[in-house]
């Protein structure tokens, strides 16, 4: 979401840079450009050290003053009339304390499980995250159920701003030819290969399917997360679902791709004759736009975004949460009436072209960064 506001706001003659927290090994500036775009790398130590607090402390308070006075002459140089943030994080100390001197004003969005979890590091981290979220000029969220959360946990931030994320147009899209054979009819599954996702209740759906279609496969595209190499942050969820497959036969129709490359992703999803979605917990689902991008038709759980976002047997479908064998009849359904199938993919396709464009999603924030600053931005 980040490089896509970034290419799209210097596209439209907005001057872009982004300053990314440095490791350790790296006390000083680093500058680097991507075309229009420049990158800024900094050390910003954070106040708090887990191992070692009071160190953490006095090693934090001993480089603050020379912190600051590189980051205001950073933004005096540059002419920065306003800072965004994604997500809160410790290292916008720096930014918040340097707004108390005359800094520039910031923005805050809130993107996914962030808001979910805001504030709930222990008494001094929700203390420490509040304040800093506190000193923003307007606070937004990628979605209205994001913002809600945030609103009813935390009534004293400024309003929160609803700003969906918007993708670009297909046309655009860079495409590539799927690197594996596919099965000629499939829908298809993308995200992470975890418990959220609920790769399980595909599964036990696609048994289902496999008794009165046998010809319709479903593809799955992603990898396990991992803690660190050799440490899945799910141990034995893969092969638990796996173990369904065999069991209630449907393991000849499943494929698993692991993680591709974002222009077959594209391509598989052109390809595809539906998408199935039934995760527990969402942030803003990029994938979901993606297949409305293509036409491609929905069906997930009944659980905010998607109720947010889909419109009931007209952009999608929408099952109980956990319910496999409504999501293996909703499947069904669409594979019966392959007219409304189709239709239901157009009218997805027209509603994310006019509502979750990424230009749209620029211009959204470009209008509010206006609000504040009062300055034109176009």
């Amino acid at each position: 979401m980040i490089a896509a506001l970034a290419h799209q706001w210097t596209a439209m003659g907005v001057r872009v840079s982004i300053l990314a927290p440095a490791p350790w090994s790296q006390p000083g500036f680093r500058v680097e450009r991507f075309g229009e775009i420049t990158l800024y790398r900094m050390r910003l130590r954070l106040l708090r050290d887990a191992r070692r607090p009071w160190r953490g402390v006095l090693g934090f308070l001993a480089e603050l003053p020379g912190t600051l006075w590189k980051l205001r002459r950073l933004l005096r140089r540059e002419q920065v009339d306003l800072l965004h943030f994604h997500t809160p994080r410790d290292y916008q100390l720096h930014f918040a304390l340097l707004s108390l001197l005359g800094g520039v004003p910031g923005v805050l969005t809130f993107h996914g499980t962030d808001a979910l979890d805001f504030a709930q590091g222990g008494h001094q981290q929700a203390a420490l995250l509040r304040w800093i979220v506190g000193r923003m000029a307007a606070v937004t969220a990628v979605a209205s159920h994001y913002a809600r959360m945030v609103e009813q946990a935390h009534p004293g931030l400024a309003p929160v701003v609803v700003i969906p994320n918007g993708i670009a147009p297909v046309e655009e899209e860079v495409l590539a030819p799927v690197s594996v054979a596919l099965p000629e009819r499939f829908w298809v599954m993308v995200g992470w290969v975890e418990p959220p996702k609920a790769q399980d209740v595909a599964v036990r759906a696609w048994g289902e399917v496999a008794k009165r279609d046998g010809s319709l496969h479903l593809v799955i595209v992603g990898d396990p997360p991992y803690l660190n190499p050799g440490e899945p942050y799910y141990p034995g969820f893969v092969e638990q679902v796996r173990q369904l497959a065999r069991e209630n036969g449907s393991e000849p129709l499943i494929h698993w791709l692991g993680s591709l490359p974002r222009p077959e992703v594209m391509t598989l999803l052109q390809q595809a004759r539906g998408l199935l979605f039934p995760s527990h917990r969402e942030g803003f689902p990029c994938v979901l736009l993606e297949a409305g991008a293509v036409g491609l038709p929905v069906v997930c759980n009944r659980i905010p975004p998607f109720t947010d976002l889909l419109e009931e047997g007209k952009t999608g479908l929408l099952t109980p949460d956990s319910d496999h064998h409504a999501l293996a009849e909703a499947v069904l359904r669409l594979e019966a009436d392959s007219e409304w199938r189709l239709a239901m993919g157009r009218e997805w396709r027209a509603r994310v072209r006019e509502a979750f464009s990424r230009r749209a999603m620029a211009e959204a924030y470009l209008a509010l960064f206006r609000a504040i600053t009062g300055k034109p931005w176009l």
